[in-house]
């Protein structure tokens, strides 16, 4: 019971923070060589993308630039779905819901703002 009659139950929040603490200390433990890689493409793409707008490498053409960024969010959003939520070894059709809303949502802003 997580509340008794003197309020919070100090038993519960101890047990509650140790299973917090084991499962992180877990994960650290068990991540591979693949997430880092991908942490770091993940990165990678941030800086790009970031930096692009920063340098105006694309200031003759901004639908150029926006379909850039955009192209950087859809190859994001599909190395999350497969490597961080592990999707790519789900059920087809979580995998398919996931990267079609990945692909949807920027075909939506790239129709939004070019249109």
């Amino acid at each position: 019971m997580l509340f008794n009659k003197d309020g919070i139950n100090s038993t519960a929040i101890r047990l509650f923070l140790i299973c917090i603490l084991t499962g992180s200390i877990m994960s650290s433990l068990f991540s591979t060589k693949k997430n880092t890689v991908s942490w770091l493409y993940l990165l990678l793409l941030t800086v790009i993308s970031a930096y692009s707008g920063t340098f105006n490498f694309f200031d003759d053409n901004k639908q150029v630039f926006v379909l850039f960024v955009l192209f950087i969010v859809f190859l994001k959003g599909q190395k999350i779905v497969d490597i961080f939520m592990e999707l790519i070894e789900a059920p087809k059709l979580w995998r398919r819901l996931l990267l079609g809303y990945v692909i949807l949502l920027p075909v939506i802003i790239a129709c939004i703002y070019l249109l």
